[in-house]
């Protein structure tokens, strides 16, 4: 089978920095065993080899944080007696402020596996959670889960929940930027990668890592209009690949 743009760039890649030395691998490793409470999402736990999975597992798995954080939360303030529901949901938001969440058109999703209906009940009615229905969810919550990437889509990643920096949008997909392994992530509307372009191979000698993002957006537009030749030269006139490289993605 003839390799891709994407497989030569990925094959021929300047020694960089493993991306299981980086604090999201780390973070997966430490918490993976959580993805048994997803069983559509299963197959996460064996992401090991995988960057943007690992990417959509922390995703899954910060939002798990959010969540029994929320419960355990609501719960503590609870225990103090009756409250007027302005002052518990002021308190909450005090000591969720930090949490990571995903901003939706103005709405906060903490729980990126729940509908934006649900969150809300998280955030602003939280006193619901402490009687049925809504109490079943702490410890049974599968029925009511959602698939965050087909719900929320590309800008999902555009979030706290993840270190990805977003460059530039087309219609259908976002390219995004992981700074740490210098790899462009474009990420379509199902939330799925479509492809991604790993930056700086091993024939540059003393490649340039300054003004990355004025750099890398000439060749994403490039890509979003669907014009080849236009990509792979606009990445050797940003110093993004070496002569020889581009040679190679030419033929």
């Amino acid at each position: 089978m003839a390799k891709t743009m994407y497989d030569i760039l990925s094959s021929k890649q300047k020694y960089r920095r493993p991306f299981s030395s980086g604090d999201d691998f780390k973070y997966f490793m430490e918490n993976r065993d959580k993805l048994g409470k997803f069983k559509r999402f299963s197959e996460l736990y064996d992401s090991e080899e995988n960057e943007f999975d690992i990417m959509r597992a922390n995703i899954l798995l910060r939002g798990l944080e959010n969540k029994i954080l929320f419960e355990k939360e609501i719960a503590n303030i609870a225990s103090h007696g009756k409250i007027e529901t302005g002052k518990f949901i002021l308190t909450l938001k005090e000591r969720i402020i930090d949490q990571p969440y995903y901003d939706a058109k103005g709405v906060k999703i903490f729980i990126p596996f729940f509908s934006v209906a649900l969150n809300q009940i998280y955030t602003n009615e939280p006193e619901k959670l402490l009687s049925l229905p809504y109490s079943e969810l702490e410890h049974d919550f599968e029925d009511a889960c959602i698939d965050p990437f087909d719900t929320y889509g590309s800008e999902l990643f555009n979030s706290y929940f993840t270190s990805l920096v977003k460059i530039a949008s087309s219609k259908h997909a976002t390219a995004f930027f992981y700074y740490d392994t210098n790899t462009v992530y474009i990420i379509n509307d199902q939330g799925r990668l479509d492809c991604k372009f790993v930056l700086f191979d091993k024939y540059m000698k003393k490649p340039s890592y300054t003004h990355m993002m004025e750099r890398i957006l000439p060749f994403v537009e490039a890509y979003f209009n669907n014009d080849r030749k236009a990509t792979v030269d606009a990445l050797l006139e940003q110093k993004l690949i070496s002569p020889q490289m581009h040679k190679l993605l030419e033929k």
